[in-house]
């Protein structure tokens, strides 16, 4: 029923969703929003419904349409859109997540009302956006149909806390910790705590990590067959490029077609660099006064 107006339910105006099924055997009310579905497919993934629905109802229970009437107080978006997903097998084939506002919307629901299959696929996508180990970071790619937009990473933020995911704080706060000070302050979407974290550790990154990572633009293997020469080509590079930030580090490989040095001193700069940034991986949790990536994968409620 596409947009009924005018109904009435103890006097309030109510419009019935585009979620409505016509021999669906239970409404729900959401605001001012009526749905109509099927309370056998909601028992069925659902433990807080099933237990709803097993509860015998009074002869004054209020009903619409001749379907018993419940009300929920949730957003109307967000129970449209968990409503589509626990009612169309395919829903995700057709219709995949759009963004990190669609998931934070079905992954609090599905957790409010333990549909673990739907929550489990919402984590699933967290985890490949935010991988915890280092070589799915350097791999990974959004889902097909996910757009990534501004103010992502602290979306995230505040929903991995929420909901308890653990094992995707690290990247996250990575993540945060490239954007600049400005945009760290002026950010709604996180507390004043995670915006002095963020700035704290990113000094850390840049002031310790940093040079750490990219000692080798600063210097020579012994093996080094033109040293001279390769001594004059780090000049250059630096001049003209600069020490690269934290941010870099995961973001990318490092450019080495630009960095023209002897076969001794790419080899040592490769070596140096990699096991250098692989440290700086294992260690991102601890430095965050998270634990260990042991810790937080086995700590994560999914």
């Amino acid at each position: 029923m596409d947009e009924e107006q005018g109904k009435q339910a103890d006097g309030i105006s109510l419009v019935c969703s585009d979620v409505w099924f016509d021999d669906g055997t239970v409404v729900l009310q959401v605001e001012k929003t009526l749905f109509r579905v099927y309370r056998g497919v909601l028992a069925a993934q659902s433990s807080i419904f099933r237990d709803t629905f097993a509860i015998p109802q009074p002869p004054t229970q209020e009903k619409y349409d001749g379907c018993p009437l419940i009300l929920l107080h949730d957003s109307p978006e967000d129970m449209r859109l968990f409503l589509m997903a626990t009612h169309d097998a395919g829903y995700f084939a057709n219709t995949p997540v759009d963004g990190i506002v669609t998931l934070s919307s079905l992954l609090r629901l599905a957790t409010k009302y333990e549909v673990e299959h739907l929550r489990m696929r919402m984590i699933s996508i967290l985890t490949t956006i935010y991988p915890a180990s280092l070589t799915a970071w350097l791999e990974r790619e959004p889902p097909a149909g996910y757009v990534e937009s501004t103010e992502d990473d602290f979306l995230a933020l505040r929903l991995a806390g929420e909901q308890h995911i653990l094992r995707i704080l690290p990247g996250i706060y990575y993540e945060c910790c490239s954007y600049s000070t400005t945009q760290l302050l002026e950010t709604l979407h996180i507390s004043l705590a995670d915006k002095r974290k963020c700035l704290a550790i990113r000094d850390v990154f840049e002031e310790y990590w940093c040079r750490r990572i990219y000692d080798f633009l600063f210097r020579r293997p012994e093996s080094c067959a033109e040293p001279s020469a390769c001594g004059g080509r780090q000049l250059k590079w630096l001049e003209y490029y600069g020490l690269p930030s934290v941010a870099e580090v995961l973001g990318s490989d490092f450019d080495w077609n630009s960095w023209r040095m002897c076969t001794a001193c790419v080899k040592a700069a490769k070596k140096s660099f990699y096991e250098r940034r692989t440290a700086f991986w294992e260690a991102l949790p601890t430095m965050l006064k998270l634990g260990t990536w042991e810790e937080l994968i086995s700590a994560s409620v999914e």
